[in-house]
């Protein structure tokens, strides 16, 4: 019965089960469990789907481990039972002389060990949050690059605050320049960009945003 739980118990050098006192196995330690609500909270924070996939695994690892739990409390109980039942005290007598029999304890119900399911059966009902959830994530985090090699952020935000910059500064030349943060600087730093370098940049933000959105 122990190779039921055989992932699951400390093994020795011949990978034999290391027994206690009373013949039982011993579970493995240092399992840290993650429930369905642990698994949600990942995906609401978009993550990469490459996280969110190792997350579910682990998810799927504490199913099994929590039937392994079980299955181990249930050899308990079992053990008991047998041994209680093996060694039943006598009969015993009443004022009358009829005797009564000492009851079995009743064997637990062995519990049935739950399939193994795979990530994608795990992230199903959860398949359009993750790809809206990824999606905003891709918007939110854009970098784009122009042709004289500065980057932008190309957010939501940021393609309006280049949109009202143009707008503001219409009247300017091509060549005047806008002072802008860009991406490749640390935020508040301003650099000195041309109308075009901001023209450019607002197109291939819009570009992203529309193509991003259009994902299938």
């Amino acid at each position: 019965m122990h190779n039921k739980i055989l992932e699951f118990i400390l093994l020795d050098e011949n990978n034999e089960p290391i027994l206690s006192d009373l013949g039982l196995p011993t579970l493995k330690t240092g399992h840290v469990p993650k429930t369905e609500k642990d698994l949600l909270r990942v995906i609401s924070l978009g993550q990469p789907v490459n996280v969110i996939n190792a997350f579910a695994q682990e998810f799927i690892d504490s199913e099994q481990w929590e039937w392994a739990s079980k299955y181990y409390d249930y050899l308990v109980e079992l053990n008991e039972a047998e041994q209680y039942n093996a060694n039943l005290p006598d009969p015993i007598p009443t004022e009358d002389g009829t005797l009564i029999e000492v009851e079995p304890k009743a064997l637990p119900t062995e519990p049935v060990r739950p399939a193994v399911r795979t990530v994608d059966e795990v992230l199903e009902p959860y398949k359009v949050t993750i790809f809206k959830l990824q999606r905003q994530s891709q918007i939110d985090n854009a970098v784009i690059e122009i042709s004289t090699g500065k980057t932008f952020d190309a957010d939501e935000q940021s393609i309006t605050r280049m949109a009202n910059a143009l707008i503001k500064h219409w009247q300017l030349a091509e060549d005047d320049t806008i002072p802008w943060s860009t991406a490749d600087v640390p935020t508040g730093v301003m650099v000195e960009c041309t109308k075009a370098e901001i023209v450019e940049a607002h197109s291939l933000a819009t570009d992203h945003f529309a193509t991003a959105w259009n994902i299938k």
